[in-house]
């Protein structure tokens, strides 16, 4: 191996090769309870284009600066240029104005990143919560939700605070879910009642009034399954389906956990 070859190893492609794991590291830590990185084929192609990019940044910042300062190892430029996706607190003093161009690029994908974790969470508890016919067999679904989640909140690495915080958001949101169930059966009622009475069929602004009370209820339980896919793990979806398929009537001799 020549010299040149040596060099162009060394000060370019052993900086990106170090940080592309590195990077990969920071980005598990910094979407922790956010996201799941590898959920979508969307969100891996946002995430690998932070890391590529991270990575060409680090084999940059080696070839052009390390000329000017040989005491530096290539390989702590990879590191370096990985561990920056931490999130450091905000400081008074403004960021310089070449820095600020420098990380543009790397702003606009995290930032995307960011946008895609969130639509695909959205979606995927859309998928769960959506195709349920009555809003006692959504409270029913929620109801399993929250007790699977409570059985799974003694992890291995979850502080004492932070599981009573977990704890404490799972009860809070199937209660609200609960609550929009019973609001929405109470209308129902209200509605059958009046159209029995003056014996008619239920008025357009009846039924948008009942459809807008079960979209709220849908809602609250797109709300409690968030924690489910924040804290759970992808291999975890298939008992949440199987919760979902479990027949309505079988889940009605199961005694809540509350």
């Amino acid at each position: 191996m020549t010299g040149n070859q040596t060099s162009v190893l060394s000060e370019w492609i052993l900086p990106a090769a170090v940080c592309a794991p590195v990077t990969w590291v920071c980005l598990v830590h910094r979407f922790r309870g956010q996201g799941r990185l590898l959920g979508t084929v969307r969100s891996v192609s946002s995430a690998l284009a932070v890391v590529l990019w991270t990575s060409a940044m680090a084999a940059l910042a080696s070839g052009l600066l390390l000329p000017h300062a040989s005491s530096v190892p290539p390989a702590a430029v990879g590191v370096v240029a990985g561990a920056g996706l931490v999130p450091k607190k905000r400081t008074e003093q403004a960021e310089h104005p070449v820095m600020a161009i420098v990380t543009l690029g790397h702003s606009l994908l995290i930032n995307s990143l960011m946008l895609r974790l969130q639509t695909d969470r959205a979606d995927w508890c859309a998928r769960m919560t959506g195709g349920f016919d009555n809003c006692w067999e959504l409270d029913v679904f929620a109801d399993r939700v929250a007790r699977h989640l409570k059985a799974r909140v003694d992890v291995p690495g979850r502080s004492p605070k932070g599981r009573s915080g977990l704890v404490t958001a799972i009860r809070d949101r199937y209660e609200d879910v609960r609550a929009a169930v019973q609001q929405a059966d109470t209308l129902e009622t209200e509605i059958e009642k009046a159209c029995k009475d003056e014996q008619r069929e239920r008025t357009p602004q009846e039924a948008g009034r009942m459809l807008r009370a079960f979209g709220e209820a849908e809602h609250l339980c797109a709300y409690l399954l968030e924690l489910a896919h924040a804290h759970g793990k992808r291999s975890d979806d298939k008992k949440i389906r199987a919760l979902r398929r479990q027949h309505l009537y079988a889940a009605a001799a199961e005694v809540p956990a509350r």
